[in-house]
This record gives C-alpha cells, structure tokens and sequence, in this order.
C-alpha cells in the first residue's frame, strides 16, 4: 500500500527539491502556490529538501508506516537552510513539526548579533545585498553555527547530529523525531515567508 507526500510552494516562484528513497531519486520542481504528489510505498524513508542556489537546505525526513503503523518524521536544518518548511500528517496539525519562520528568526537574531559573533560565522551565514541572511551552510560542519542557531530554534527543528554514533545528542533534537498517529498522507509546506500550511490539507 501507499500514500501521498504532498509538497506544497506557498512562495511566489518555483521551489527546486531533491526527492530521496522516491520518485526514482529525481529532483522535482514545483512551481509557485503548487502542490506536487510524491508516491511513497508503506515501510519506505526518505527525504524532501530544499535546494537553494544549488546548495542542500531545509529537509523533511520521513518514514512511512514505521513502528507501531505509525508514521515519523522531522524537519532538519542539518544541511542548511535558505527558505521555511514545515511536514505535518494530512489534517493534522498537531503532529507538524519545523519552524514556519526560521529564516525570519535567524534573520532577527543575525542583526541582533554583536559583531564578533557575526566574524565567527562569516564562513557559513550568506547574505544578500541588503545585508539580510540568504543562506547558511550545513549546520553539522560549524559548531558555532550550531550554538547561534539554538538560540532561536532550539526544540522548533532538527539542528545538531542528534543520538547517533554513540552520542546522545542533543534532547530537544531527539525530541523532534516523533511519531505521527497512524499511516497517512504527509504534507510538507515550504515558503519564503510563513511555511504554516493552508488550504484543505492543512
């Protein structure tokens, strides 16, 4: 059996996602206020994740009718971030899972940030003409990166490398991987702006 992972672009112009464990491993593009249907067989896993700029960013990992028949899933700015995204189970909001303002957050957090914070963080934090963050690089590669972004995110999304390898990890992380309720549809949100979802599958 299968169901559907609708990935939803509420932004204003097409929205590139690298598809991995479905759609043969091929990149789809979904174009501005569209939905894309990505099939997705029952005990399988992957991932859904932003490209920005060709750079790997916002991720939701899924699994479908894992443990217990329940689905799991987590949004992850592991990789990096460059837009908003949110996953959720179809007509479940509570089971959603992501920040649907990171990049605004992290965006108010940069210019609040005294400037040797901003010199250790130089390497990773991409910004744009106007001084605004466009883009960071994956979390797990910079430590700092790390401890900035808790300090608006921590326990709203997947950020460190969480209980892998032996490590613990990190609680509020581990926390983010939970499960659904029951086997259904998934609906993963992205948006330049608010990635809260809208519409009949919200």
């Amino acid at each position: 059996m299968s169901h559907t992972i609708f990935v939803h672009n509420l932004s204003g112009h097409n929205q590139e996602f690298e598809v991995h464990g479905w759609n043969n491993n091929q990149n789809i593009t979904v174009g501005g206020g569209e939905t894309w249907n990505v099939n997705a067989p029952d005990g399988s896993s992957g991932a859904i994740i932003a490209l920005h700029d060709g750079h790997e960013g916002e991720q939701a990992e899924i699994t479908k009718n894992g443990f217990g028949g329940n689905d799991f899933f987590d949004l992850s700015n592991i990789v990096g971030a460059g837009g908003n995204m949110t996953v959720q189970q179809v007509n479940k909001p509570w089971t959603r899972n992501g920040d649907p303002l990171f990049m605004q957050n992290l965006n108010d957090a940069w210019h609040r940030a005294d400037e040797g914070t901003k010199q250790s963080l130089s390497q990773c934090v991409h910004l744009d003409g106007n001084e605004n963050v466009k883009r960071i690089d994956p979390i797990k590669n910079f430590p700092q990166l790390e401890t900035f972004v808790r300090t608006f995110a921590d326990g709203k999304t997947y950020i460190g490398v969480g209980a892998w390898g032996g490590s613990p990890g990190n609680a509020n992380d581990n926390n983010q991987s939970s499960a659904g309720q029951g086997n259904t549809d998934i609906l993963v949100t992205y948006n330049d702006g608010d990635a809260t979802p809208q519409g009949h599958l919200a």
